[in-house]
């Protein structure tokens, strides 16, 4: 009856989403392991389709050569990991819209069913794209600052990128370095509005 029709649609949305969940987990898994050749791998799998794929593989190999490879594999591994989680939640709730609209469209009839499956396909091959997209303009953004220090002999390489990274790139970290090169009666660089010899200066 209708109770019965009503769960077995609600399975049939419900096999779509476990199908795009099952994919992306198994590649979050394999980042979560991944070596140096999955992560080649990547780089090759994002290179593939560019317009200037000599230009991009120019870029790639110059942050390569000034990170060293085990810091800048662990970089790629880390934005791949972000990228891949801030793009399925935009997704998840993409499609949690999708599923409400297509519903409406069974007045046109059209079955609702076949039209979420036919673009939740189209939505998840655009994340694809995206994914590679950002993670290619986020190893774009990564620098590397030289700061030899007198106790040690070899110089110590500090990475900076522009998203957000826990415990690596702390406002207290960037405040510190700034230090160094402010004057007394110079603007505080907490941005606070106080002069330096009054704030953190003091």
């Amino acid at each position: 009856g209708f109770h019965f029709d009503a769960r077995k649609n609600t399975l049939e949305y419900d096999d779509v989403m476990n199908h795009q969940r099952k994919v992306i987990y198994q590649r979050r898994q394999k980042m979560m392991r991944s070596n140096k050749e999955e992560i080649e791998n990547l780089l090759n799998q994002i290179l593939e389709n560019k317009e200037n794929k000599k230009e991009s593989e120019k870029i790639i190999e110059e942050k390569r050569n000034k990170l060293g490879d085990e810091v800048f594999f662990e970089t790629v591994r880390r934005i791949a990991l972000y990228t891949t989680d801030t793009l399925w939640m935009e997704h998840l709730e993409a499609m949690d819209y999708l599923r409400s609209s297509v519903n409406l469209r069974a007045y046109g009839q059209r079955e609702p069913i076949v039209e979420y499956k036919k673009e939740g396909l189209f939505m998840f091959k655009e994340m694809e794209k995206a994914f590679k997209e950002q993670v290619f303009s986020l190893i774009q953004t990564i620098n590397v600052e030289i700061q030899p220090k007198m106790e040690e002999s070899s110089p110590k390489q500090t990475l900076v990128t522009s998203h957000n990274e826990p415990n690596e790139f702390s406002d207290t970290k960037k405040l510190a370095e700034k230090k160094s090169n402010i004057g007394r009666n110079d603007p505080c660089p907490c941005s606070s509005g106080r002069k330096y010899k009054k704030c953190h200066g003091a």
